[in-house]
């Protein structure tokens, strides 16, 4: 891999690869990329991974070869500590709204922090959970940033940042901020690109999906409800008296909850091909529609009269302006080329109206296309881009597969799966689609935890199935048809909360967990030796974008199911079964609680996606399986079982 991205480096082509497990793939990168002496963008998927690039493997390699390098780490605003806002909140007109005690020593916490901090990131204080009702307090959007109009601007962390990224060789990003910087060129990432001669993209797999989040737009109750907020604020704050604050943000806010109220589908999805969703009163939605618009118009009247005040009132205007332009935008019904649009609806707490192109593939042609910029190399790298060697998946969804140049590299995995790892279809469980599955997967996941000791992690392809899956697992201990266990869900903490206990947890451990736990989660040595996915995770039947895709490949005379569900469906598997074995020593067992796998004529590509593992025919060999990590894991630990 690191001859591959060197020839990709020095010959300024484009590359994808697809590194396995154990291949050391940051490595493979960052040392050809240090020998070529080149100016780079490296991109990850996450904030917490690009910490892990800046602060160890970069110093790592860097110390390794002896060679230079000046490294700056640049993160999205909301990352940074907004000092004014900060400032605002524990001695400003907004203080005064503070009646929860826990939310002003939070504050008082973060101030004798932010004090200390050179680089201001959020990341340097334990336990702020990215949905603390402190960020909001604490940092600042585009919207209401006030910028060199700042009181603190010459101390703000975020233009500090963007200087020494500036100044760098290497800057280490997020997808995030990417897209967000070539779509709204906002926090200076841009410049960067143009002296850029490389671009790295690790985690390359996410690209897409992250990019569609960009180039399409979504409007619902968060941010009007966060605009509400605002207004009734500032408001009073700036312009005391000369318009009823208070009317105009309750308004607002009640128009944005009035989507919530309306007779609906029991879908969380409606489709919204014409001008009204699907199974939606046409009455009402016209009615909502209407009432948000003339809220919209009411605020705006009332700051454009008084926006003169203070520059605070000023960016509150141009919000107001630009959310009620984006709403008529999205109601049009207009969509770009083959865009979609649609409502999302969640448990009667928040909607979201989106419109939507169904790949990111217009903004990488825009930027690898005939007239993009030819001294500049593109290394896109992942453990799941495809599965055959075109990586075809990866390529089609960024539209790189009709352009010259990419070439592509698979790297197996550097682990021995037919050694260390075994994979058991249980074929007595009832059909996925029946309601019985889940009780009865949770049934089998507490005879195999409690002969394993825990060790077990569970990834269900829904929340619901997640909370119905560790429900059943605490009534079956209660019951005391299972030994003793502890059951970890998701929701009833953060997700680096139940990864550290889970980890270090001294009773037997199952976490049932969806969504995110998919990848990211590393677990390697015996903490984890039993990984259970309840069903094949093909995208649900009501996923909009899936069914713009699939009128994709039709229109080009392809299949829908071959050629865009099912490898969806192996990239998913792929990912999720790659939280097994993480290292040379690792011993563990696959359980795919979905007969679909072995009794389908599509069950051998996605068995094919898989790492080659030894198959456990029945419940007996499993229970021996069983044993056997147990009796292993026994003689290296010195634990005896009773």
């Amino acid at each position: 891999m690191a001859q591959a991205v060197s020839r990709a480096i020095e010959a300024n082509e484009s590359l994808a690869v697809e590194a396995g497990t154990g291949v050391g793939k940051t490595f493979a990168y960052l040392v050809p990329l240090l020998l070529s002496g080149r100016r780079a963008l490296l991109s990850t998927a996450t904030q917490s991974l690009q910490d892990q690039l800046f602060a160890r493997d970069i110093p790592a390699v860097v110390s390794a070869l002896g060679v230079p390098v000046r490294v700056a780490l640049l993160k999205g605003r909301s990352s940074y500590v907004c000092l004014y806002r900060l400032e605002q909140a524990l001695h400003g007109p907004a203080s005064k709204g503070l009646r929860d005690p826990a939310l002003a020593a939070g504050l008082f916490r973060v101030m004798h922090w932010a004090r200390q901090s050179r680089r201001g990131d959020l990341a340097e204080l334990d336990g702020l959970d990215e949905r603390s009702p402190l960020r909001p307090l604490i940092t600042s959007t585009g919207e209401n940033c006030l910028g060199s109009a700042c009181p603190r601007h010459d101390a703000c962390h975020v233009y500090r940042a963007r200087g020494e990224a500036l100044q760098a060789d290497w800057v280490v990003i997020n997808h995030h901020l990417f897209f967000a910087d070539q779509l709204v060129r906002e926090t200076g990432a841009a410049a960067l690109l143009p002296t850029a001669g490389v671009v790295v993209f690790d985690e390359a797999h996410q690209l897409n999906d992250t990019g569609i989040g960009f180039l399409g737009q979504s409007i619902g109750s968060g941010p009007v409800r966060a605009l509400a907020h605002d207004l009734a604020m500032e408001g009073p704050q700036w312009a005391r008296g000369q318009r009823p604050w208070a009317h105009i943000a309750l308004s607002l806010e009640q128009a944005g909850r009035a989507f919530l109220t309306m007779p609906r589908p029991g879908a969380q999805r409606s489709r919204w091909p014409d001008a009204v969703p699907q199974g939606v009163d046409a009455g009402r939605w016209t009615d909502a529609v209407a009432g948000l618009e003339n809220a919209l118009t009411a605020a705006a009247q009332a700051l454009h009269a008084t926006a003169q005040a203070s520059v605070d009132l000023e960016r509150l205007f141009q919000r107001v302006q630009s959310m009620r332009l984006l709403w008529r935008e999205i109601c049009t019904g207009q969509t770009a080329g083959e865009g979609v649009r649609w409502v999302e609806w969640k448990e009667g707490r928040s909607w979201r109206a989106l419109r939507s192109p169904p790949d990111s593939s217009a903004l990488f042609r825009a930027l690898l296309g005939p007239d993009a910029p030819r001294e500049r190399s593109w290394i896109f790298s992942s453990a799941t881009l495809g599965h055959e060697p075109e990586l075809e998946w990866f390529s089609r969804g960024l539209g790189l597969s009709d352009l010259p140049g990419l070439r592509s590299l698979q790297v197996p995995s550097a682990f021995d799966h037919a050694a260390q790892a075994s994979l058991y279809v249980p074929e007595d469980l009832p059909d996925p689609g029946e309601e019985s599955h889940t009780p009865a997967l949770a049934e089998s996941v507490a005879r195999w935890a409690s002969r394993l000791g825990g060790r077990t992690l569970v990834l269900t392809t829904t929340l619901r199935a997640a909370d119905r899956l560790a429900a059943r697992l605490v009534e079956l201990i209660a019951l005391g048809r299972c030994g003793p266990l502890e059951v970890l869900a998701q929701g009833r903490g953060s997700r680096r909360a139940l990864l550290d206990r889970f980890r270090v947890a001294t009773e037997a451990s199952v976490l049932v967990a969806s969504a995110s736990f998919w990848e990211g989660v590393d677990l390697p040595g015996d903490a984890l030796q039993l990984l259970v996915i309840d069903k094949l995770p093909f995208p649900p039947p009501d996923d909009p974008l899936m069914e713009a895709r699939a009128r994709q490949l039709e229109a080009k005379g392809m299949n829908a199911f071959t050629d865009g569900f099912l490898p969806e469906a192996a990239m998913a598997l792929k990912q999720g079964a790659g939280r097994l074995i993480r290292s040379e020593s690792d011993r563990g067992i696959l359980v795919i609680g979905d007969r679909r796998l072995i009794s389908r004529s599509y069950g051998n590509r996605l068995l094919a996606a898989l790492p080659p593992m030894r198959r456990l025919e029945d419940e007996a060999e499993m229970a021996k399986a069983l044993d056997a990590l147990v009796l292993t894991r026994a003689s290296t630990t010195g634990y005896r079982p009773t």
